[in-house]
This record gives structure tokens, C-alpha cells and sequence, in this order.
């Protein structure tokens, strides 16, 4: 089941696509997601923690709310093999929930920006990635993170909202 995207981000700013109106992330539902509660170990996936995922969004689908997935690195993330690990289960996480209209796509996580916005970093490879099976998605980014990393021209490159 391939899902229509409900939003889109023009310079740096969330907006419905049905209409053109701003889009108030704010008011979306932020959850958290460590990577070692997806993935158990290498490759092995906690289907019953993404099936609970899958329930909690299910249930902001039949309320009209909803959410940003918040990936959190809580694993060493050093080397490519490392970064990949995490994209894959980010990618497997996103197969999960696939059918879910309330996830308006993924905030990225500072390690994913601190290398920059450029293809072939992290946080390019992350939508590239997830972008094959899921174009619906939007990505966020916060405010603190563009400042730190310094991204701001970079931003408006990769269409990715500021909250």
C-alpha cells in the first residue's frame, strides 16, 4: 500500500498538499524510537516493539493526529558499517508502519547532521533510503541543529522542515 503525501516543505517551512496552507508541526505527536529497541541485534528486529509502534499509530490515524518519528541513536555510530546499521533499521522501521497516515515523516537526528548536507552523508543517505519505499515522508530538522551544524543554506536543498 503506497500512501499520497500529505505534506511538503518549501523553504524550510511545512505546508498540506491539498491545499497550499501551512502546516503546524507543532501540534504533531513526537515519537521517540531508539535503535536499540528496533534492532535487538545485528539484523534482528523487535517486531513486537514495531507492532506496538504500528498500534499507537494506528490510533492517531483514527483520531486525524499526527506524528514525527524521532529516531534516537542510542548505539555506537562510528564507521559506515555502523551508519548503515541504523539506516537499515530506520528503513525497516518505515516498512512497518508503511500504512500509518498519521507519520508525516522522520526528524533527523544530530549525528545524522553534524557530517552535513551533502550526498553521500548520513542524513542524505537517511532519505535517500527511506525516500525508495516511502516518498510520503517529510524530514525534519531542529532549529538547534541547523544553527549548530551550520546548514542553513544546505537546508532548503534537501526540502526539510525546521522545527
Amino acid at each position: 500500500m503506497k500512501l499520497e503525501a500529505l505534506f511538503k516543505v518549501n523553504e524550510s517551512k511545512l505546508f498540506w498538499v491539498k491545499d497550499n496552507s501551512p502546516a503546524d508541526a507543532a501540534t504533531f505527536e513526537k515519537i521517540s524510537i531508539k535503535w536499540s529497541e528496533v534492532e535487538l541485534e545485528d539484523e534482528v528486529y523487535n517486531e513486537e516493539f514495531l507492532a506496538k509502534l504500528r498500534d499507537q499509530l494506528k490510533a492517531l490515524d483514527a483520531a486525524n493526529k499526527f506524528a514525527i518519528l524521532v529516531p534516537e541513536i542510542d548505539r555506537t555510530y562510528e564507521t559506515p558499517a555502523h551508519k548503515e546499521a541504523f539506516t537499515t533499521a530506520m528503513n525497516h522501521t518505515a516498512r512497518r508502519v508503511k500504512d500509518c497516515v498519521s507519520v508525516a515523516g522522520f526528524l533527523l537526528p544530530s549525528d545524522l547532521l553534524k557530517e552535513g548536507l551533502a550526498a553521500g552523508k548520513p542524513a542524505v543517505d537517511f532519505m535517500d533510503t527511506l525516500a525508495v519505499k516511502h516518498a510520503q515522508y517529510v524530514y525534519f530538522a531542529s532549529k538547534s541543529d541547523i544553527d549548530a551544524f551550520n546548514l542553513t543554506e544546505d537546508i532548503s536543498k534537501y526540502a526539510i522542515a525546521i522545527v
